[in-house]
């Protein structure tokens, strides 16, 4: 029995990892930048701490979370959110006062991972890879691009290198100004070729390179361009092989999300990756207790052999955010699908399970918390969720 501290306590995947690693025994510890996330108030959760936020206060944050370390023995940290970043910079100096295990890779590769020209580039020579990416930092390439690219029969998808939920992207513009993208070579964009075909999104856990637990599936609902709130299973072999490709040649340690596009062809494209936890962790919560508890401690402790790591996809049900799903301002466009009522009974929630209903229940209350955040910032609520974790490639000072 361990103690494992969850981070990103705002995040569904932190509550659905309170139940898999409370019920295999060990005792969870939960942090966040929040005062009432939904993890708090898991049956499931020991402890829980309210911590500066890293973004805005890295120095502070990173001495509460040391003191928290040493106070509650922890052995495992698991970091769901952007905060990965910033524990992943503070990786030595959280060794030097409290050794214990991280469960993430390090900031090098995380940063090549989180940055999307970089990434693109990372898959040249995959077997799957990013489709043709074109990295603008100025006003100079952005010129040259449009002399050179934007003129062809290509369409092309512009977003910032460092971005989440698609809140920037733009998608085929017809004509496009430097005004609308504004790159710096601190805060970069990418122009990327449009691939029409379907959605894939993959959620795995990686242990040192080897798979541990690995889920695929279509975010059929969205709030906005980007953010899922609605997966529907699927099978796609191709998509597997590649996070076994991917976790070889990265020796990768820790959650990461990939998201796909296949074209008419059958061609599969990778287009991002997210170094951290997805949507797609709550899939596990349909297997059998003992394969659940057979990842956890696969995940956790090094001694343990592996699990079988496929998860049988079209044999679980879909998942959604319920209470997203049903008051979300966008309801009106799902309501134009003739199938939106049976899709929604035909999933399970996120968050509701009948042995610990209260995160379910004071949902309301983080949401809040996050809207009048927003309202004090003159920020999207979507923007405000993140706006004090996100990180966009700046190195992390902690003195």
């Amino acid at each position: 029995m361990h103690n494992i501290l969850i981070l990103g306590a705002r995040s569904p995947a932190s509550l659905t990892w309170a139940r898999l690693l409370a019920k295999a025994g060990h005792r969870v510890h939960m942090a966040e930048s929040l005062g009432y996330a939904i993890s708090r108030f898991s049956r499931y959760t020991l402890t829980y701490t309210r911590l500066p936020s890293p973004k805005q206060q890295p120095r502070q944050w990173l001495e509460q979370l040391i003191q928290l370390l040493v106070r509650e023995k922890i052995h495992t940290i698991i970091p769901n959110c952007e905060e990965v970043f910033y524990l992943a910079s503070a990786n030595a100096l959280i060794q030097q006062a409290h050794p214990c295990q991280l469960f993430t890779s390090s900031i090098s590769l995380l940063t090549q991972l989180h940055h999307k020209g970089d990434f693109a580039q990372l898959t040249q020579d995959w077997p799957v890879s990013a489709p043709e990416t074109v990295l603008l930092t100025d006003q100079n390439q952005f010129d040259a691009f449009k002399q050179q690219k934007f003129s062809t029969n290509k369409q092309w998808v512009f977003k910032p290198a460092y971005s989440r939920f698609a809140t920037h992207t733009l998608i085929c513009p017809t004509t496009i100004e430097y005004n609308q993208i504004q790159a710096t070579p601190q805060q970069p964009w990418v122009a990327q070729q449009y691939i029409q075909g379907k959605e894939y999104c993959s959620y795995s856990i990686i242990r040192h390179g080897q798979l541990v637990a690995h889920s695929c599936y279509q975010p059929k609902y969205r709030v906005g361009q980007g953010a899922g709130i609605y997966f529907d299973p699927v099978q796609k072999i191709k998509i597997r092989h590649f996070i076994e490709y991917f976790a070889k040649q990265t020796q990768y340690h820790g959650q990461v999300g990939f998201d796909f596009i296949e074209d008419s062809a059958g061609k599969i494209y990778v287009l991002e990756c997210n170094p951290r936890a997805t949507s797609g962790i709550h899939f596990l919560e349909q297997l059998p207790q003992t394969t659940q508890t057979a990842i956890a401690h696969a995940a956790m402790e090094a001694d343990t052999d592996l699990p079988i790591n496929q998860l049988k996809m079209d044999d679980l049900q879909p998942a959604m955010h319920n209470l997203v799903m049903l008051f979300t301002p966008q309801i009106w466009r799902f309501f134009t699908k003739k199938t939106f009522w049976r899709d929604y009974q035909q999933a399970c929630d996120a968050v509701w399970t009948k042995e610990d209903i209260l995160p379910y229940l004071i949902q309301p209350v983080p949401t809040a918390e996050i809207l009048l955040r927003a309202m004090s910032s003159h920020s999207s609520f979507l923007a405000a969720t993140t706006s004090d974790i996100e990180w966009d490639g700046v190195p992390v000072a902690f003195h």
